[in-house]
């Protein structure tokens, strides 16, 4: 049971729920003992900024704190992004556990293919069983927050709250304490990295976004494009190899995208193996998940991961522009900020004339 909290989830919690977790959906309490991790004099003096400023792309006009929401910047000495191997495809799903992800998971294993999964800490509050077995099938698991927010909206102190709680769910199910996170949004600056840092997460980002989380919201939006994309992606081979991100909290493309790399002769690899960091996921030097969950763990001071090789970089983020027989999911991929700012400017405009 986490520090000092007995909070009854009643409803919002499955048959197979845990108790005495922060409320799910929700920033968890901060708490002192997450906050002493930091020294907060290492953390780079970036502004916490607004979410309405995130939504719509309201950026300083100079980047001095990398913000990858506004720019796209990336730190090319600590910022994970593709697997450096050509022939390597980092597979990755995140915002589980969910009901969806145990079929991705059967078929996973069908496949004998190990993959990441960045996990939402209030997840794992209604589905501690699903994440156990992710661990237990050998899967590569992350940190993807509580609740889910725009890390570059929050305060210091709730940044290390959101990624601590997670992490101590993780542990409290599974016995390991991730050593990877991805913020969520991709939403990131340097004051987030300086805290990862010092927690000893390696910050994953991606080079191959499906966007498949907009079937959730727009019924426009066709599966099918995440298929086209993977065949309009594979179809061009780069100097490097790729990370994807797709979902596992909605109906998951998984089944249907691992043919395609396959068949492409591309090799499916949780992302620290495709790093060069072959098994070596979690921060307890090698240790290996447990096959149940016993342990109840607080979070102690954490060691810094090592980083890659001198011969091992991350470079800038590339984009990759869809040839016209995918051009709606290039749509999505880059123009829903530019919709999002119009519509704010048409409501605005609709209310000053009534």
């Amino acid at each position: 049971m986490p520090l000092g909290l007995s909070i009854s989830l009643g409803g919002l919690i499955g048959s197979g729920a845990l108790t005495g977790w922060p409320n799910v959906d929700v920033p968890p309490p901060e708490r002192p003992d997450f906050t002493a991790l930091i020294d907060p004099n290492k953390v780079s003096n970036a502004s916490v900024m607004s979410l309405a400023d995130i939504k719509t792309l309201n950026c300083p006009s100079t980047d001095t704190y990398c913000h990858w929401t506004c720019t796209r910047c990336v730190r090319s000495e600590s910022d994970i992004v593709y697997c450096p191997n050509p022939n390597d495809w980092g597979l990755s799903f995140d915002d589980g556990p969910s009901q969806y992800t145990v079929s991705l998971l059967d078929f996973l294993d069908s496949k004998k293919i190990k993959a990441t999964f960045f996990i939402i800490g209030s997840q794992v509050v209604q589905y501690p069983e699903i994440l156990q077995r992710i661990a237990n099938d050998g899967h590569q698991i992350g940190v993807h927050t509580w609740s889910h927010p725009y890390l570059t909206s929050q305060t210091t102190e709730q940044v290390i709250s959101e990624l601590q709680w997670t992490a101590e769910i993780i542990k409290n199910v599974t016995g390991v304490t991730p050593k990877y996170m991805r913020p969520p949004y991709g939403d990131y600056d340097d004051r987030i990295r300086d805290i990862c840092k010092q927690l000893g997460y390696k910050i994953v980002l991606w080079d191959k976004n499906t966007n498949d989380w907009l079937s959730a919201s727009d019924a426009s939006f066709q599966m099918s494009w995440v298929e086209s994309n993977f065949t309009e992606w594979v179809g061009h081979k780069n100097s490097t190899g790729h990370i994807s991100l797709e979902l596992d909290k909605y109906s998951s493309q998984g089944q249907l995208v691992v043919p395609i790399l396959q068949n492409s002769s591309y090799n499916i690899k949780p992302i620290a193996d495709c790093l060069g960091y072959s098994g070596n996921f979690y921060k307890e030097n090698g240790s290996t998940p447990n096959t149940t969950s016993t342990s109840t763990p607080a979070i102690a001071n954490l060691p810094q991961p090592s980083h890659p090789s001198d011969g091992t970089t991350f470079g800038s983020f590339n984009f990759t522009k869809a040839s016209s027989a995918v051009k709606n999911n290039f749509y999505y991929n880059n123009s829903w900020p530019f919709i999002m700012i119009a519509i704010l400017i048409a409501y605005i405009s609709f209310n000053t004339l009534n």
